[in-house]
């Protein structure tokens, strides 16, 4: 995952928490004032621990519809990116198609992302402790070696979530019933490769005529 994406997330999460609290405050401070209470900064704070709670339920609900939305997101666009390559559709057609395809078996691509996400991350994790911040308990040699293995996981990993993104394709076609006409599928997969059908020359046609 990008470290930027992460940054603005988690910023996202503690300016929701400093807008509930701050909210709490001012509500608090607010109906002081309105019904002739004395307010200090003591009784102002003794408010906010009320609403921990309220503030840990909400970043626990935000965390799960960030992380469900994330991994939907995630298999719709990589579905759509094999749908612009396997049919002559681009762009948002390709985002509906997807969408369409995803229909009954959201399920199956929501653990195919999680897993996937969660192997990289993992990975990323390993390679920040060991291979970048690991120079006072490990030496080089052994930063060297983790990380090339690290890499070679992290390209695996890849290749083979490829493998099953072009799979899963075939899995919901099939699930839906759509048929793949393997005739139209070798000509539109021609078109990448440059291939053309030559042209019957003239005297062809003339006997084809005759």
């Amino acid at each position: 995952m990008d470290p930027s994406f992460s940054f603005q997330f988690f910023y996202l999460i503690f300016l929701f928490a400093f807008s509930l609290l701050s909210t709490a405050a001012v509500v608090f401070t607010v109906a002081s004032l309105y019904t002739s209470k004395p307010v200090s900064f003591s009784s102002t704070m003794s408010a906010i621990p009320r609403n921990a709670l309220l503030v840990l339920f909400s970043l626990v609900v935000i965390g799960v519809l960030f992380l469900v939305v994330h991994v939907y997101i995630t298999g719709l666009w990589h579905l759509a990116s094999v749908v612009s390559v396997l049919e002559p559709i681009y762009g948002f057609a390709a985002m509906k198609k997807s969408y369409e395809l995803l229909k009954g078996k959201i399920r199956v691509a929501g653990v195919l992302v999680f897993g996937y996400l969660s192997i990289c991350g993992l990975v990323s994790v390993i390679f920040s402790t060991v291979v970048v911040h690991g120079g006072d308990n490990h030496g080089v040699f052994t930063r060297i070696i983790v990380g090339g293995f690290l890499v070679g996981v992290l390209v695996i990993v890849n290749l083979v979530g490829l493998l099953v993104q072009s799979v899963f394709y075939y899995v919901c076609k099939s699930y839906h019933h759509q048929g793949i006409d393997k005739t139209a599928l070798h000509e539109h997969l021609g078109g990448y490769l440059g291939e053309y059908v030559p042209l019957k020359s003239s005297i062809q046609m003339e006997n084809l005529d005759a």
